[in-house]
């Protein structure tokens, strides 16, 4: 019986295994021979599947347990792949330093925030054709809008 990890091995292994396989997909997906959602949800499917086991924390461990069987500070190279350590997610808490005039500063920036946040709800409401600023006379222009319209996948 194989095991659930076998599955990951029929993947593509390298740069141009995974270039042949988007193309070879991309072309079955845009023939009009298949019903493409289910294609999609199956990719959404895999897409979340990976995300979760690359995200657990017991498989990081793992990971890097046999990472540091190798020599130290190494490049692991696997399948075409170079594979190190990292620190990842560094995070620091200013607020606790007691610094004042980090503080300060943080007050401006929030409230310049605000105010920016304010000012792009005023100027997407404002008409298609603009309007005249009232205090400088200068035309200000609605922002123009840009968006991609794509399926959305909503796993249950």
């Amino acid at each position: 019986m194989e095991s659930t990890l076998s599955v990951i091995n029929l993947m593509p292994s390298g740069k141009a295994q995974i270039t042949t396989f988007v193309r070879s997909i991309k072309s079955e997906i845009l023939s009009g021979e298949k019903r493409v959602l289910p294609i999609l949800v199956q990719l959404k499917y895999a897409e979340k599947t990976i995300d979760e086991i690359l995200k657990d924390k017991e498989i990081d461990e793992a990971f890097l347990n046999e990472y540091h069987g190798y020599s130290a500070k190494e490049t692991v190279i696997i399948g075409g792949a170079e594979i190190g350590e990292g620190n990842f997610g560094t995070k620091y808490d200013y607020k606790e330093s007691g610094d004042l005039q980090w503080i300060e500063l943080d007050e401006k920036i929030n409230k310049l925030i605000k105010q920016r946040k304010e000012r792009e709800k005023f100027l997407i409401s404002l008409p298609i054709e603009g309007v005249t600023d009232e205090k400088t006379g200068l035309y200000i222009n609605r922002p123009p809008k840009s968006s991609v319209t794509k399926c959305t996948v909503t796993i249950k």
